[in-house]
Formats: structure tokens, C-alpha cells, sequence
């Protein structure tokens, strides 16, 4: 539920002095004072508050700012406030039943025990948003400071607690390049078998996080030694020891880190190149055969790899689209076009698109840990591929024998996307010399072809 007010732009101070003056706490807590602390740009701002979920929409009426209700059962109001959404939680006191996928939410009576029931120190420490104050009752700065995840009281209560903590600590390794203590690391791996209750929104919401991070390898070693890879990633476990070829310097499992580090990403690439590289050799342990030469062999192990990373997205609920394009960045990875062949290049290109460069970006990383150096062919291909786009963008919307309106006509449909894609497959055709620039007749034949008729 969002509800919004219109009575001016209201600021972070605007916001700190209204909780003042109706006599409540107000503390930040969590990633933003954590990030700015280690000198990061902040995305997220939170507080904790004496203040129940009722009074905290009520001081946001006063303020006349937007507010969202969505997270209330859990005592957290949504305010608008210095530009940006913040989080204001009341002090809590969860407790847990064993096995159950959700806290059951208790309201705390202070700022000392909510940080209690925190799951890793450098979570655990608080400012007051009014006086600067900080209170830090568990070492957590020393821990930030130090690059250490610790957790807050006896480890293992923690995570039977609940059990989605384990990934949350494996993910801030692979946001934060932080080091996990000897003892969280040990309850960690006590526990990992309960991540089995959870739901799979919340584990694959953890793990889409830990691969966006800065330090995925340091996070995906972490979710193997603790065991939890076999329990929330099971189809990947038999990667690990599956050994390679003397084309190789890692198992099949030390190679995906290595292609998931390696992978150049962006903020807007990041998502789809990470996954991408998880799970571009998922195929291989299945398929491992001795060759005639006495080496290990994976022929097509990218057919089956699009197959099994598919049901694995299905079961991971990534989204449709994403998925989509995933396994077919999985499927086409070992495809080799020659770079001097115009005609090879524009087929590699229209197997993957639009995601030609995104499977360029996999094969480079795919060959950072491979014993040869592949690079200049990588290189060369890329630039053909540039030139190819370069070249063929106004013929691919002029080549077509068949116009959008002789398509509608054709089939007596309403104009949609299916318009773009027949003439782009004929243009193609035209392009690499399987369709004469004016043969509409044959162009019709592939058009009913294509739509099944």
C-alpha cells in the first residue's frame, strides 16, 4: 500500500527533527551507515526506531512525504524522504520456530536489543540520526575495519534462527571481499542443511545478489565450502573434482569461478554475463568421456548444458526472459564462426541475438583460465561482428522481399513483433545469398515456413 502527500519536498533532517520532537528514537542502522563507513556509495537508507508502524505513518502525514505500508506486518514503513526511499523499522525482537520459512515479529523495547538479535556484527552497530552518537556493543567496527564476518552471539543459534543468514554471510563475501571467522564459518556449515526450508524466493533472491557482487569468486568458494552449494545449487555440485582435458588448468568447477570472475560486466550486463558463466559448463559432468587419445572429452556438452541450466532457471523462478536468454548464451558458447567469412560471422550473430556481444564477453572469459591464449581470435572476432552490424543495419531493414503490409496481408494479422522477426530472418537470407533481393515468391514460402503454415 503506498499512500502519498503533497505538501512539499521533505529532507533527511526534516525527517530526523520529527521524530525528535515527538519524543522517539530514530538510529541508523544497516548497509548505508556500514557503506559509508567503509567509504562506499550507499544506496539503501534505514532506521530503527522506538516508534510503532502506526506513529511512524503518522509522523510521515505530519511531514506531508509519500509512505509506503507494504513491509508494516514486519514493522517497517517506507518513507520518502532527502530524495530517495528509507526504511524505518521498529525495534525488534523476533523469535523463530524451528524450520519455519519466516520470523514471527516481535516489537523490541530498545535500541540495544534490536542490535541483539542482528546476524553479524558489522550489522549490529547503530548512530543516533539526531546526536551522531554511535553504539556499537559486538566489535562490529573493529570487524569492518578488520574485514571479518562475524556473528552476532552464539554462531550456530544464529543461523537455526533463521537459516537464510548462512547465504546473507556468503553473500556480503562476495559484496564486501570480507573474511568469514572460524567459528560463523564452522556454524555455517553445521547448518547449511536447513536452507532446505526456506523458500526459493529468498534463496535465489540471495544468490542473484551474491553473483552481482565484487568478489563473486571469493562467494561462490564460500557457498562450496560450507556445504551449501549442494543444497541450493545441487545441479552444480558435480562440478567440483569433475577434472578436464590438458586444455584446462582447473576442474570443471574451478574453471566457472574462474570464467564468473573473469567475465567483464556492467550495471546493466552484471545479472545476465554472471549467471551466464555459472552455468556455461553445467553440461560437462554428465557427458565426461574418455577420447581415443586417452584424454577427457565433453562433445556437446553445450546441448546438454542449455537443457539442464533451463530446468535449473525454471526451478530457481529467475524470470522468463532473463532465462531465456541465458540458455541460449549456454547453448551457442563453443560456436567458433570464421572471422575472415562474412557469411560465417552474420550466422553467429543471428544464432544469439541481440546477444552477440554478451557471448563474445563469455568466450573471452571462458579462455582466462584455458592453457592456450586465445585472445587476438576473440579480438578478430569481435571486430568482425562490429563491422557486420555496422554494414548490414540498413540492409537488414531494406533487403526484405516482403514488406511489413505484405506479411499482414499474407497472413491477415494485426502488425506486431512477428513482423520483425520474418523479414530479419529473410533479410538474412538475402544477405548471405539463400534469397534473391526480389524473389517474393520464394520469400513467401520461408514466411509460412516460419509462421507454420
Amino acid at each position: 500500500m503506498l499512500v502519498r502527500y503533497d505538501r512539499g519536498v521533505v529532507s533527511n533532517a526534516d525527517l530526523v527533527q520529527a521524530f525528535h520532537d515527538a519524543g522517539h528514537e530514530l538510529w541508523l542502522v544497516g548497509g548505508a551507515l556500514r557503506d559509508r563507513l567503509l567509504g562506499r556509495a550507499g544506496v539503501d537508507t534505514d532506521y530503527a526506531t522506538d516508534a510503532l508502524p502506526d506513529d511512524v505513518e503518522a509522523l510521515a502525514a505530519g511531514l506531508g512525504t509519500a509512505v509506503s505500508a507494504v513491509g508494516k506486518r514486519y514493522g517497517t514503513i517506507g518513507i520518502y524522504a532527502g530524495g530517495r526511499w528509507c526504511e524505518i523499522t521498529t525495534f525488534r525482537g523476533d523469535s523463530y520456530s524451528g524450520g519455519t520459512r519466516w520470523p514471527d515479529v516481535t516489537f523490541g523495547r530498545s535500541i540495544e536489543e534490536d542490535l541483539a538479535r542482528r546476524d553479524f556484527t558489522i550489522n549490529a552497530f547503530a548512530e543516533d540520526a539526531y546526536s551522531g552518537r554511535k553504539l556499537d556493543l559486538f566489535g562490529g567496527q573493529a570487524d569492518l575495519r578488520a574485514g571479518v564476518i562475524r556473528a552476532v552471539g552464539e554462531p550456530e543459534r544464529r543461523f537455526r534462527e533463521d537459516p537464510l543468514r548462512v547465504l546473507r554471510g556468503i553473500r556480503f563475501v562476495s559484496q564486501l571481499g570480507f573474511e568469514i571467522e572460524a567459528g560463523t564459518l564452522a556454524a555455517m556449515a553445521a547448518t547449511a542443511g536447513l536452507l532446505e526450508t526456506l523458500s526459493q524466493e529468498r534463496i535465489t533472491t540471495e544468490l542473484d545478489k551474491l553473483l552481482r557482487g565484487d568478489w563473486p569468486r571469493r562467494g561462490l568458494e564460500a557457498l562450496r565450502t560450507t556445504g551449501a552449494l549442494q543444497v541450493v545449487l545441487p545441479e552444480l555440485w558435480p562440478m567440483v573434482g569433475c577434472e578436464q582435458n590438458r586444455f584446462h588448468r582447473f576442474d570443471v568447477w574451478g574453471h566457472t569461478v574462474a570464467t564468473v570472475e573473469a567475465i567483464e560486466v556492467a550495471p546493466e550486463t552484471v545479472r545476465l554475463r554472471r549467471w551466464t558463466a555459472l552455468l556455461h559448463d553445467i553440461g560437462k559432468p554428465g557427458i565426461r568421456h574418455v577420447k581415443a587419445n586417452g584424454e577427457w572429452g565433453f562433445y556437446r556438452h553445450e546441448t546438454v548444458g542449455a537443457e539442464l541450466a533451463a530446468l535449473l532457471l525454471e526451478r530457481l523462478r529467475l524470470g522468463k526472459k532473463e532465462s531465456l536468454a541465458i540458455t541460449l548464451l549456454v547453448r551457442r558458447h563453443m560456436d567458433r564462426p570464421n572471422v575472415d567469412d562474412r557469411r560465417s560471422v552474420r550466422r553467429f550473430m543471428s544464432k544469439c541475438e541481440p546477444y552477440w556481444r554478451d557471448l563474445v564477453a563469455l568466450k573471452r572469459a571462458d579462455n582466462a583460465s584455458h592453457t592456450y591464449d586465445d585472445r587476438e581470435y576473440h579480438n578478430r572476432l569481435e571486430a568482425a561482428c562490429e563491422r557486420a552490424e555496422v554494414e548490414d543495419a540498413e540492409a537488414l531493414r531494406a533487403e526484405s522481399p516482403l514488406s511489413g503490409e505484405d506479411l499482414m496481408t499474407l497472413f491477415e494479422r494485426e502488425p506486431g513483433p512477428w513482423i520483425r522477426v520474418i523479414k530479419g530472418q529473410l533479410s538474412r537470407m538475402v544477405l548471405d545469398g539463400e534469397l534473391a533481393p526480389g524473389d517474393r515468391i520464394a520469400a513467401e514460402v520461408v514466411a509460412r515456413r516460419l509462421m507454420g503454415r
